[in-house]
């Protein structure tokens, strides 16, 4: 990992992109002296401690979800692209608050219900197998773009009722919908992404048209013909859920796999333990989402003024909820960098968040890792990284943390 370019002498910010690729010796020198940041190129407040960030997850009254990151842009041009050439974004699922939320938040519980990700298992695992045995007997490979990216994808693209071919094209738009929940992205940068974006949204449009002409049994289908409070829910409304979905869906599993596999290179005993008992995959994936979460860090606007930590943030602020942070605090984790599959409070982490947010794809999620680094172990042994430090890249991301590049070699089993 790059080390911080912020020294103890320059202030310290999560805009620099260093320390975005390794964000957590910036956790540590925060988080006992000044645990509410005012970070002095954002103008954010940032927390890093578990107890205020779980705290400041669940005060849905005074932080609030709808920043206006997520749905209408700060540039007027980027909203007239939405407008002229797709839908203005609207806020739904993870960028509203209690009462509204409730509504679509109950249509996707009715739709993502536990029986039904429960069901997809045997069809993941035919995925999972399919991936193996198509880079089985290469000499090397990229691990990010030979399985962690195409697993979740293929997983939620069959839901969604898309077809795999089209999949560039989703990855796409999931990685520039992470970016534009940046605080930091410049007017010029809006307007490309909200063109990227409008094109998904007449892709998707096309599909909510078609299912609901002629419904079928993907997820797409059930919320597009699935009542909530007697109404079918409009174009708009449908776009903004099914867009969360398939960032929710895949980005967090692709980064997730990789940092899992990083640490079966690193920690070659971890794979052996899981390989002996396979039932040791699940603690793996709670304490690999821990230490390494996919997302770093979420935001809320304060509505009215707070004090946290002995800090009052004034009401129009925006804090940052680090969930890396909270999850490697060390009073709430014993040697929190540490990956133990004994922790007895390993699922007790935030890389999901909290309360009436907690990600809705959260057990899809679990359930495509756990399969994912059983199966793994099963078939494949002696993981190695292939090309020494440039084995790996980073991802430079406000909010996302992992590789964006694992090129590796293996054994088969």
């Amino acid at each position: 990992m790059s080390k911080s370019s912020v020294t103890a002498d320059t202030p310290l910010s999560f805009a620099d992109p260093a320390v975005q690729r390794c964000p957590f010796s910036s956790y540590d020198r925060l988080r006992d002296d000044r645990p509410v940041y005012h970070d002095p190129l954002t103008g954010n407040y940032v927390l890093t401690r578990y107890e205020d960030v779980r705290k400041a997850l669940l005060n849905v009254k005074a932080l609030r979800n709808r920043t206006g990151l997520n749905s209408t842009r700060s540039d007027p041009t980027a909203n007239r692209v939405f407008e002229e050439k797709g839908w203005l974004p609207i806020d739904t699922l993870v960028s509203n608050d209690p009462p509204d939320h409730r509504v679509y938040r109950t249509l996707v519980d009715k739709v993502f219900t536990p029986t039904r990700v429960g069901a997809l298992e045997p069809r993941i695992e035919e995925i999972i197998n399919e991936l193996i045995d198509a880079f089985i007997d290469a000499p090397e490979i990229d691990f990010l773009q030979a399985f962690a990216v195409r697993l979740p994808m293929y997983v939620i693209a069959e839901q969604l009722g898309v077809p795999r071919e089209h999949m560039d094209r989703f990855k796409l738009w999931s990685d520039v919908s992470v970016e534009s929940v940046s605080p930091v992205l410049t007017s010029q940068r809006e307007v490309e992404i909200a063109e990227i974006l409008t094109e998904m949204q007449r892709y998707l449009a096309a599909e909510i048209e078609h299912v609901r002409e002629t419904p079928n049994d993907t997820l797409i289908s059930h919320l597009a013909n699935t009542e909530t409070d007697g109404r079918l829910l409009e174009m708009r409304e449908l776009l903004s859920i099914i867009h969360q979905l398939l960032v929710a869906g895949n980005e967090t599993t692709t980064t997730t796999l990789a940092s899992g596999m990083k640490l079966f290179i690193e920690q070659p005993e971890l794979a052996d333990e899981i390989r002996r008992d396979p039932t040791r995959a699940k603690p793996f994936v709670e304490e690999t989402l821990r230490t390494l979460s996919p997302i770093q860090a979420l935001f809320r606007r304060v509505a009215e003024d707070v004090e946290i930590a002995g800090v009052t943030i004034p009401a129009g602020s925006l804090v940052e909820v680090r969930y890396g942070a909270a999850n490697r605090d060390p009073k709430q984790y014993a040697e929190p960098a540490k990956v133990d599959l004994d922790r007895s409070n390993a699922a007790s982490h935030l890389a999901f968040g909290a309360g009436p947010h907690l990600c809705i794809g959260n057990q899809l999620a679990r359930g495509e890792l756990r399969l994912a680094f059983q199966i793994l172990t099963r078939r494949l042994t002696n993981f190695r990284a292939t090309r020494g430090d440039d084995s790996y890249s980073w991802m430079t991301s406000y909010i996302a943390h992992g590789p964006d590049q694992l090129w590796m070699r293996f054994d088969r089993r």
